[in-house]
């Protein structure tokens, strides 16, 4: 049910970046859903997270945050998403971690197949 859940959300999130007049920013949000999945699973999710914020990068972390909304307010920003994750104790950080890989990597797939996201940049 969360995954039918994540799958529909995310489509709509990715449907969003194809109507979008700014094609740059289309991109540069496809290339991030093809990135972050890895970098979660090899930096772990509190410095991935950390990372989109320090590359300006707040909208890709605002719809994950959306999509998981564990906890936190609707439309929650990417400062708030942050802080919920380096506050989170072992359990949660664990659960949050295994709901945003799931989330992203719905983003993932319709940012591949959608947006026909390509890897690159830095």
């Amino acid at each position: 049910m969360r995954t039918q859940d994540y799958a529909r959300r995310a489509f709509k999130k990715i449907e969003a970046q194809v109507d979008r007049e700014d094609k740059t920013k289309a991109k540069e949000y496809g290339q991030w859903a093809l990135k972050f999945p890895t970098l979660m699973l090899q930096a772990g999710l509190a410095q991935a997270s950390g990372f989109l914020l320090a590359k300006k990068q707040t909208e890709y972390l605002v719809d994950l945050a959306d999509l998981v909304a564990e906890g936190l307010a609707e439309g929650p920003t990417a400062d708030e998403f942050h802080q919920r994750i380096i506050d989170s104790d072992l359990a949660a950080y664990q659960r949050l971690t295994r709901r945003t890989l799931e989330a992203a990597g719905w983003l993932k797939r319709y940012a591949q197949a959608v947006l026909k996201a390509e890897a690159g940049g830095d």
